[in-house]
């Protein structure tokens, strides 16, 4: 609600139906962005001076359409981006958490009897639910850390509707039915499923199959045996609960027939049914989409197994180094040379090229060596380590390539970015898996054809493990044919090599398997 000012109360433009039909007729809707400044304006005028609960239901339900539909396409605009947020993204990820917190703020506001408003009490109820789980959704694609009173409030809307009886009351959804309890399981299972670790397809998958399986899940007041559990008085996320901590508040999510249908899927896909054949989506894929349900199973019904590494705190400054020149120069005696003679301008010399129209008589200078950024370490294991950094600094996306030398060590190593999120005290948290062997910078390109004009070099990483295993090459993503024949430079003596296999792929890297040509 807008701060209280002396100037007179203005009557809302929307006071019922028909009224909301002409606003939405006049309104400019089709940035997503101006179209959540319109829609949060209009809901804080209609805040200030609320119509009739009748018709004040009538008017959210007619909003809610155009409403979720905005909130879906701005959502592109910050979902799956590299933290920290730019800017532009920072400002459509805040427009979406206010509208969704204003529809909060409008279903919460309703304190009468059900018979009074159209759909009745189980239609409130599930409509500030849905608010606050939208809230938490917005800052899961975000990957920020949703703040505890977030939490709070989606507990806190789902035990209302368990105190007024309507959990489980179903609501028409277009074609479809849905329950306060299958919205809320829908929400712990996206959070159960490790979203931070997930990448864009990834969430948008798991995010489908949630709802899909959500109806499924049973919330119960005890078991027999451990499960993942929420209280509702509490202001925590789900977390795997034992068994003798069941109090009145707590509730158990018994998962035993999302389990069971999982599995059935397994088994039609590992007999060669296409996942658009079970219903998995048109556009999921094998094998990711078996691999992806074979992890949200273990999330969702498996008791939490020990690390098979286990990780030691190791509270020291770690370096760490993003992209794959800045990678190359950390581990290189000399910074990377492109091998040609090129030359870039910086904005100030395009400028004077432009204004003064003459040649300009500048010497080429070396590239400064960064020497990575300051990283503060949280603990180490033989397989990774989790790092966090509270200044702002270059970007990072989810399985990106970074290097990192931990306080102590005498050289970098190579990793690739697992998860990541912004916590809620803005800080960075990102948990890195190390790439197997100690990696020495090198460079590669297709094989020259004409001397006169060569190729330029790009930045590689010969990856020597330990005992007599095969050495491997990190390249730029892209880069993988099979059977293709490269030129690699290795402390200037250079050979010729065919790449044989493809290992993995990271977000801008790949690690192949090569022999010689």
């Amino acid at each position: 609600m807008r701060p209280a000012d002396t100037s007179p109360a203005t009557p809302p433009p929307v006071v019922d139906l028909r009224s909301c039909e002409a606003w939405l007729s006049k309104s400019v809707l089709a940035d997503p962005q101006q179209a959540c400044t319109a829609f949060l304006d209009l809901l804080d005028d209609i805040e200030d001076a609320p119509p009739a609960p009748e018709a004040h239901v009538q008017i959210l339900s007619r909003l809610r359409a155009p409403m979720i539909a905005s909130l879906a396409e701005l959502e592109r605009r910050y979902g799956g981006k590299a933290l920290p947020l730019g800017q532009a993204e920072t400002n459509a990820f805040v427009a979406a958490r206010d509208l969704w917190l204003a529809l909060l703020r409008a279903w919460q506001s309703f304190d009468i009897p059900g018979s009074a408003v159209p759909g009745g009490q189980a239609l409130l109820a599930l409509r500030a639910l849905e608010s606050a789980a939208g809230l938490i959704v917005t800052h899961i694609v975000a990957r920020r850390e949703p703040d505890s009173d977030l939490w709070h409030w989606l507990h806190r809307c789902f035990a209302r509707a368990e105190g007024q009886g309507v959990a489980g009351t179903p609501v028409q959804e277009g074609e479809q039915r849905t329950t306060c309890n299958a919205c809320y399981a829908e929400v712990l299972l996206l959070h159960l499923a490790r979203p931070t670790a997930a990448s864009a397809r990834e969430l948008t998958w798991t995010r489908r199959w949630a709802r899909r399986w959500a109806p499924k899940v049973v919330f119960r007041n005890s078991t027999e045996s451990g499960a993942a559990a929420v209280d509702l008085d509490g202001c925590s996320a789900p977390e795997w609960t034992r068994a003798d901590a069941a109090g009145e508040s707590v509730r158990f999510l018994d998962c035993s027939d999302v389990g069971r249908s999982i599995r059935a899927h397994l088994k039609h896909l590992s007999e060669g049914d296409t996942p658009s054949d079970l219903g998995l989506g048109r556009d999921t894929t094998q094998p990711a989409a078996g691999n992806l349900l074979t992890t949200l199973l273990r999330c969702w019904t498996d008791v939490p197994m020990s690390r098979k590494f286990p990780r030691r705190r190791a509270e020291a400054v770690a370096q760490l180094a993003c992209g794959l020149t800045d990678i190359y120069n950390v581990l290189a005696s000399e910074p990377f040379d492109t091998g040609t003679r090129s030359r870039t301008y910086s904005h100030r010399e395009t400028e004077q090229l432009h204004v003064f129209q003459r040649t300009l008589s500048v010497t080429d200078k070396a590239v400064p060596r960064s020497a990575g950024e300051r990283w503060e370490m949280l603990d180490e294991a033989a397989d990774g380590f989790r790092v966090r950094r509270n200044q702002q600094g270059v970007r990072i996306g989810h399985r990106q390539l970074v290097a990192i030398r931990p306080g102590g060590a005498p050289q970098f190593m190579l990793c690739d970015v697992r998860w990541l999120y912004e916590a809620s005290d803005h800080s960075l948290n990102v948990g890195l898996r190390a790439l197997p062997g100690l990696p020495q910078a090198c460079s590669v390109r297709s094989p020259v054809e004409d001397p006169l004009h060569p190729l330029p070099w790009s930045p590689g990483f010969l990856i020597k493990p330990a005992g007599r295993a095969d050495p491997t090459l990190v390249v730029a993503a892209g880069s993988f044919q099979n059977g293709r024949v490269l030129e690699m430079k290795v402390d200037g003596a250079r050979q010729t090599i065919r790449l044989a296999a493809l290992i993995e792929r990271g977000n801008d890297f790949e690690r192949l398997q090569f022999i010689g040509a």
